[in-house]
């Protein structure tokens, strides 16, 4: 992240991150729907992930972790993020059920590199304030995809937070993004302006299926995304 640091501000379930007026993580106290893009993501990690090494770039407060773990997802999670507080918020609210979360406090392009497993699941959540806004750092899109897809086991899935771009088109951007995978789903939003990429260079779920199962997933925790989100295939030039 970057821009002004986050302020931390009390809800009646836990805490939330915000950076120039926007969530950069919801902290519960217990497992449970944010209500958010974040069940978006748990969900995705619940359905695309083959096994239990995850990683996640950009931790922020966990914001995804509550969701996971109320829908059985019992991944081992490794987190970076170049600010501390937001991991530190999380473990005072989630101690006692967080699971396996391991955290370093470092760059998310330099951790990913020097990392010598695969994983079989990476979400690329990254952001940066600037202007009074949030938007998507340029690793993200010119350095990250490649060192992602290099990183997965076979058969592994990469998952992109995307935020609207500040100076490209979103299909500059998206290109980029999809650009060393060979297929792909995209979830959009009616009440925000993220697009979730899922990301893979082996056959993904025929997308109807993906669909049913986020919505399934979601529907299972009660999160209000369950009728917010809107599933289609990419078409990728590989």
């Amino acid at each position: 992240m970057g821009g002004p640091k986050p302020e931390v501000q009390q809800t009646h379930r836990g805490a939330r991150l915000v950076q120039n007026g926007s969530v950069l993580s919801e902290v519960l106290a217990q497992p449970g729907p944010t209500d958010s893009v974040f069940d978006v993501l748990a969900a995705s990690i619940r359905v695309f992930s083959q096994g239990d090494h995850v990683g996640l770039l950009g931790f922020a407060g966990g914001g995804l972790i509550a969701p996971l773990r109320a829908m059985g997802g019992g991944q081992r999670l490794c987190g970076v993020d170049l600010d501390r507080s937001g991991y530190e918020l999380f473990c005072d609210l989630s101690d006692d059920w967080q699971g396996d979360v391991h955290f370093a406090e470092s760059d998310a392009v330099e951790w990913l590199r020097a990392q010598r497993g695969r994983f079989d699941l990476l979400l690329e959540d990254l952001s940066v304030g600037r202007d009074g806004d949030v938007f998507k750092p340029e690793v993200s899109i010119e350095t990250l995809p490649q060192l992602i897809q290099s990183k997965l086991k076979p058969g592994g899935v990469a998952i992109f937070n995307l935020l609207p771009p500040d100076d490209r088109t979103w299909s500059e951007m998206a290109a980029k993004v999809c650009g060393p995978f060979s297929f792909g789903v995209q979830v959009s939003f009616e009440s925000y302006y993220n697009r979730v990429l899922a990301l893979a260079n082996g056959a993904l779920p025929p997308t109807r299926e993906v669909s049913r199962l986020l919505h399934g997933e979601l529907a299972g925790i009660g999160s209000e995304m369950e009728a917010d989100i809107n599933v289609r295939s990419l078409r990728l030039g590989n």
